[in-house]
């Protein structure tokens, strides 16, 4: 009878405190949270090449994101693609950079960027971008100069990414 009575009380705790347990299951693939799927990225030369920038990128599918950004008289858009299916991964991406606006515009650019990240807050890109348009801000630079022969420009910026 104690055996009975123990074997009951045993049973009845399991039952209590498994579903307890059940809650806090975490799903296959998750480690503690589920992924961040947007983030926003403040820099050198980010957010359409300005001297500051900062980008907003979010991710449309597990591996695709959608990035708009802004800077100081630039803005940019883009599309990349992840590495592994995270926003903190590494990627490669189109952008189209349009620096300066009015007067000011220096050029448009169009080409292929791959940007590193780190597993925290720093990221770095490099690629090219073929020289869609140039405005009176290239005419000033240039002016009295060799003007370049080349209908392409290196790209590149580093900064932070912070995920949400």
């Amino acid at each position: 009878m104690k055996n009975l009575l123990l074997l009951a009380t045993i049973c009845c705790c399991v039952m209590i405190v498994c579903p307890c347990f059940g809650q806090e299951a975490i799903p296959e693939g998750y480690t503690t949270e589920p992924p961040k799927r947007t983030s926003i990225n403040v820099g050198v030369l980010m957010g359409g090449g300005g001297l500051i920038g900062a980008d907003l990128e979010f991710l449309v599918s597990k591996q695709v994101g959608l990035q708009l950004g802004a800077g100081l008289g630039s803005m940019g858009f883009g599309v990349n693609y992840h590495f592994k299916p995270n926003i903190r991964s590494s990627f490669v991406s189109i952008q189209y950079l349009h620096q300066g606006f009015g007067d000011n515009h220096y050029a448009s650019y169009l080409g292929p960027m791959f940007t590193f990240r780190a597993r925290k807050i720093f990221q770095f890109g490099i690629g090219f971008g073929t020289i869609l348009s140039t405005g009176p801000g290239w005419e000033r630079a240039w002016r009295g100069k060799d003007e370049p022969s080349t209908s392409v420009a290196l790209l590149y910026n580093i900064g932070m990414y912070f995920p949400l």
